[in-house]
């Protein structure tokens, strides 16, 4: 958890969602979603909070070069319709990166500093299974869904992704130090 410790105190710049396509997915709350993040002073990488693709269950941190490619946050919520129609038999899937930077969903997360990081651990589990940085007025969960990954802040995508881990056991939120 050592690599969530260094979040903290840091100013988010620019703001992507990064969806692997959910083509012919039932549910939104299915769809693999993650946040990735410049923060200031770090403008060559993107830092992606998701779970560990190896257990997909453990928060982790990639960090990678920018994307190449990017589509508007406007788009966001067209293209996940589409995908999940499975209009296009012959397109080709790969990670989409959408500048949400502009969004005003996000509008405080954009500039605004980490001030606490909380982890979330099924009780009596000695490693988490998400996370949740919390800014003045807004914070994001990360978490693993039945596809790899999803995140939750005060007004989007608010399945209530938390809850469906309580069949598992009581949720603990922890503060990371």
């Amino acid at each position: 958890m050592i690599e969530f410790e260094k979040l903290q105190g840091k100013k988010v710049e620019k703001l992507y969602l990064i969806l692997w396509p959910p083509f012919g997915e039932q549910k939104i709350s299915d769809i693999d979603v993650s946040f990735g993040f410049i923060f200031q002073n770090s403008n060559n990488e993107l830092c992606v909070i998701s779970v560990a693709k190896d257990e997909l269950w453990f928060p982790h941190i990639l960090y990678q070069s920018l994307p190449q490619n990017e589509y508007d946050g406007a788009d966001y919520d067209q293209r996940i319709k589409m995908w999940m129609k499975a209009e296009d038999d012959n397109s080709i899937i790969d990670k989409e990166y959408y500048d949400v930077t502009k969004c005003e969903m996000f509008e405080d997360i954009i500039s605004s500093e980490i001030i606490d990081i909380e982890l979330l651990f099924i009780e009596h589990n000695v490693l988490p299974f998400g996370i949740k940085l919390i800014f003045n007025n807004d914070y994001i969960i990360s978490m693993p869904n039945s596809d790899g990954n999803t995140v939750e802040t005060k007004v989007f995508n608010k399945n209530n992704g938390i809850k469906t881990f309580k069949h598992l056991g009581n949720v603990i939120i922890s503060k990371l130090y």
